[in-house]
C-alpha cells in the first residue's frame, strides 16, 4: 500500500433546491439552486486565481456533485472525471426531505444523544454513521492506492462524506463528526496517503483488532 501523500483537493457541492427549505438531503437527487450555482461559481473563481486545477476528479454520483464539478471545470481543459456512488451524502432512509421539525420526537432525543456518539446513530430505512464511514474511507482508500498516475486529485462530495476527508487528514475520530460544520461550495487541499486512510481505518472502524 502506497505510503505516498497526494494533494487533494476536497470540494463541498453547492447548496441544492432541497437547502432551501433545510431538509435532509442524502441519495436524494436534486439540482443545484440558484444559490449554489453561484456559490460554486464563486468557488470556481478562487481556485482559477490559485493557479492549480487539478487533472482527476472523483465525483459523487449525485447531480448536485456532477453539476458542482461541471461549473467548476467549465472552460478548462478536461479533465480525467470518475463517478463514484461511495462519495454520496449518507441515505437518511425514511427521512429523506423531512426537515428536523418533521422528526419524530423520539428520533430527535436518540439523534442529539448520538453528536458524541455517532456511531451509534442510524436512519431507518437508510445508512448509519458507521456505513458512512465505512464507506467514504472505502474509497479513499481505493482512490488513493492508484499509483499509476500521481497528479493532484479533486474529490467532490457533500458536507457529510467530505467532512470525513478532512477527518482522515487530520487523524480525527468519529466523534468529532459533530464538533464542524463545513460549508457548502467549500474547497481545501489536504495532503493525504492510503497509508493515513488505512491507519484510520484501523484504529476506529475495528477497534476491536487492535493490538
Amino acid at each position: 500500500m502506497s505510503g505516498t501523500h497526494r494533494r487533494c483537493l476536497i470540494v463541498i457541492s453547492g447548496k441544492s433546491t432541497r437547502g432551501i427549505e433545510d431538509r435532509f438531503c442524502g441519495w436524494t437527487d436534486p439540482p443545484l439552486s440558484r444559490e449554489g450555482r453561484q456559490m460554486v461559481l464563486s468557488l470556481g473563481q478562487q481556485i482559477e486565481q490559485s493557479g492549480r486545477l487539478p487533472r482527476i476528479w472523483y465525483v459523487s454520483d449525485r447531480r448536485r456533485s456532477i453539476e458542482t464539478f461541471e461549473i467548476l471545470t467549465a472552460g478548462r481543459h478536461a479533465p480525467v472525471v470518475v463517478l463514484s456512488d461511495k462519495l454520496r451524502e449518507i441515505n437518511f432512509g425514511v427521512y429523506e426531505n423531512l426537515t428536523w421539525e418533521e422528526l419524530p420526537f423520539d428520533f430527535q432525543q436518540l439523534y442529539e444523544r448520538c453528536l458524541k456518539q455517532p456511531m451509534d446513530l442510524k436512519f431507518p430505512g437508510g445508512e448509519g454513521f458507521s456505513d458512512l464511514c465505512d464507506r467514504v474511507s472505502a474509497a479513499a482508500l481505493d482512490i488513493l492506492s492508484y499509483q499509476e498516475d500521481d497528479s493532484d486529485l479533486a474529490v467532490v462530495g457533500h458536507q457529510g462524506s467530505m467532512r470525513l476527508w478532512y477527518m482522515m487528514a487530520a487523524g480525527l475520530g468519529p466523534e468529532a463528526f459533530f464538533a464542524e460544520t463545513p460549508h457548502q461550495a467549500e474547497g481545501k487541499w489536504l495532503d493525504l496517503s492510503a497509508a493515513d486512510v488505512a491507519q484510520w481505518r484501523h484504529k476506529y472502524l475495528n477497534p476491536r483488532s487492535k493490538i
